[in-house]
């Protein structure tokens, strides 16, 4: 016989089965990239300005690292549905209406997001042969982070017009997230 498994802290995955929406691969990959970024930063500067031999190749690197940051944060805040919403037209509009321009407006971001994941792959996928001025690295790797942050950007999409919005979620005219 089974028996009722525990309640998981709010945050934390649902005792027993584990879902797409409870694996925090954004929030992972991104503290990664920063941590390259602050470590590259934090060498560039002891190199520079205590051993006074500074390494060329911080800069680029933390650069690098910016790029996969930026793109693959807003993934997670894309996963959390932190993004910013104008909802003032909505809000306005009769109920049914609103839901209607609601779906629409979900789909025309699919749409563009589908459509920025494969401009941006294909962006990545024609820089291979430029290389980094210092690493002499595929210039694709700076570009790559566009294209993953966008690709997972689109799976949660599609993962929220299935399944639903995360808890977390604010939904038209409930007011400004708390």
């Amino acid at each position: 016989m089974n028996s009722p498994s525990p309640a998981s802290p709010p945050g934390l995955p649902s005792a027993g089965r584990l879902r797409l929406s409870d694996l925090y691969f954004e929030e992972i990959l991104t503290a990664v990239a920063l941590v390259f970024v602050v470590a590259s930063v934090t060498w560039g500067v002891v190199t520079r300005y205590v051993s006074h031999t500074p390494s060329i190749w911080t800069g680029e690197v933390a650069s690098i690292a910016f790029a996969w940051t930026v793109f693959l944060g807003s993934a997670a805040g894309f996963r959390r549905a932190e993004h910013i919403i104008i909802d003032v037209l909505l809000n306005a509009l009769p109920p049914r209406l609103a839901t209607i321009l609601s779906q629409l407006s979900r789909v025309i971001v699919l749409l563009v997001l589908i459509a920025m994941t494969v401009i941006s792959t294909r962006f990545a996928i024609t820089t291979y042969d430029a290389l980094t001025t210092v690493l002499r690295l595929p210039q694709s790797v700076v570009y790559a982070g566009a294209a993953t942050g966008f690709a997972l950007m689109t799976l949660r999409h599609l993962q929220f017009m299935i399944f639903g919005l995360p808890r977390n979620a604010h939904q038209p005219g409930e007011g400004a997230a708390s």
